[in-house]
């Protein structure tokens, strides 16, 4: 859905006398990255620039209708050549909730600018946005988890990992923290995710952990993604159909005992690096593993696909400014880094105990809450059947509230006889089924409509978890997070 649309014309040469009368005026429009641009530009091409960025900020204003100075400023919007020299817009005020399209054009004397903002909202399906029921993703939190890991494995290279919808904490929240945050990196499971991430004005190095079909390495060329070469016939179809005016960067992934993807022979992976050496329009950048047991007791298996990585990997020859990428979440928390030059962080950024309990508390904090507020209260008689089934009835009066959360937002139907939290910290039971956009609890005493409970969350000194509900449903804490619907509203807090 279009929520905005804005287009304006600058000529070039009124632009430039303003820049010779008053030089200021250059770094009053220009963020310093873009002034950076502007500097290597010579003679007309640099007014030519500085007038285009004049104008398509002009133009964003009026996509959001307020002009410059009320809810855009300057130096709020910020837009940088990607690697085939279009200008992308990379910040913007509504970076959060809309994907902001652009154009700009010169003709003679004249450049015409335009922005057509998207919903984000809308490139999936409706978020309800006007039902009392959210996420709050943490921000703080998201920053002290990146500055733990990296404090305790002393790594060079942070990657967030944000495949999945950032484990079901929202994409365009998480990204905006963990670039807050000052990640070196992000890593997604497909080339859409990364796409996606490229239009939403990222720029930092994006890996693709997931094996990307051959087919697809124009996409990967044109929006910079690093694919995963899991073997030697991938990458010889991908060099076949590779444009020889295009650069791809790739990074090899080695099978030391996950049994996922990877080169798990010593001699295919030799002829692997040799093909990448030789290829002047290919970036060798990476090479890496992943680890099946990091997060357990039992270090043999560890240490099993330890030495299977310098078995296969010792010796080769990689470039010199290679990234070796091996840590996950439980590597990086629980053991002895095989690398420091990049960790692969999903689980613990997010305050994930991956262990779940299993191996030494780490000081993470959970990101995400889950609330609503009640939307009716009312008082039974005993003897009155709750919800579907007739599963819960009352045995004396009560007071009952309804909570507007079900199944269709990834609160399955089995968390019946789950606590919820009120605003003074006590608990109150559901009852009765979870129905799809709805379930009831019991309450102490009669409480207002609007009275905000806590699902998932704290509140003064109790809390539940995320592990909480996994051990009610006998899974991992990951399949919940990854299972709250889009539809949940995702508000990134403080």
């Amino acid at each position: 859905m279009i929520i905005g649309q804005g287009i304006d014309a600058q000529v070039i040469s009124d632009v430039t006398r303003l820049a010779e009368r008053r030089p200021e005026f250059i770094d009053v429009v220009l963020t310093p990255a873009e002034r950076e641009v502007f500097d290597v530009r010579k003679g007309k091409h640099q007014m030519e620039f500085l007038a285009g960025r004049f104008s398509i900020k002009e133009a964003y204003s009026k996509a959001i209708g307020t002009g410059i100075g009320s809810e855009a400023h300057w130096h709020d919007m910020e837009v940088l050549p990607n690697e085939a020299g279009q200008p992308v817009m990379v910040k913007h005020p509504k970076q959060d909730e809309a994907v902001a399209h652009i154009s700009i054009s010169h003709t003679g004397d004249t450049v015409h600018s335009s922005v057509i903002l998207e919903s984000l909202a809308s490139l999936h399906q409706p978020v309800s946005e006007r039902r009392p029921s959210w996420l709050e993703i943490s921000a703080e939190a998201l920053a002290h988890n990146v500055a733990y890991v990296r404090d305790l494995t002393e790594t060079n290279r942070f990657f967030a990992v944000v495949k999945a919808n950032a484990y079901g904490h929202g994409l365009p929240q998480i990204v905006t923290a963990a670039k807050r945050a000052g990640v070196d990196g992000f890593a997604v499971a497909t080339i859409d995710e990364g796409v996606w991430l490229r239009q939403f004005g990222v720029k930092l190095p994006i890996l693709i952990l997931g094996v990307t079909p051959a087919t697809y390495v124009a996409d990967l060329a044109k929006y910079d993604l690093i694919p995963v070469v899991a073997s030697e016939t991938w990458l010889d179809d991908a060099l076949s159909q590779l444009n020889s005016e295009a650069t791809l960067t790739v990074s090899v992934a080695v099978d030391t005992g996950m049994g996922r993807i990877g080169i798990r022979d010593r001699a295919e992976l030799e002829r692997v690096v040799a093909k990448l050496n030789a290829v002047d329009n290919v970036v060798f950048q990476g090479i890496g593993m992943h680890f099946a047991t990091a997060d357990g007791n039992d270090t043999v298996y560890f240490e099993k696909q330890l030495a299977k990585w310098h078995e296969l990997t010792d010796e080769l020859d990689l470039p010199a400014d290679i990234w070796r990428h091996l840590a996950n979440s439980g590597t990086s928390l629980w053991h002895e880094q095989p690398s420091t030059d990049a960790v692969r962080v999903g689980a613990a950024m997010y305050g994930f105990d991956a262990s779940q309990g299993a191996l030494p508390n780490r000081e993470l904090q959970p990101v995400l809450s889950l609330k609503a507020e009640l939307v009716h209260v009312k008082q039974v008689p005993a003897g009155t059947s709750i919800s579907y089934g007739a599963t819960y009835t009352t045995t004396e009066p009560e007071w009952i509230g309804t909570v507007p959360v079900g199944y269709a937002d990834g609160y399955p139907r089995a968390l019946q006889g789950m606590d919820v939290l009120l605003p003074d910290g006590r608990r109150a039971e559901l009852v009765g089924r979870i129905a799809m956009d709805q379930f009831m609890i019991r309450l102490p005493e009669e409480m207002p409509v609007g009275t905000v409970v806590t699902l998932i969350g704290q509140v003064g000194d109790e809390e539940i978890t995320l592990v909480d509900l996994a051990n009610k449903m006998d899974t991992i804490p990951y399949e919940i997070a990854t299972g709250l619907s889009p539809r949940l509203p995702r508000h990134l807090v403080k």
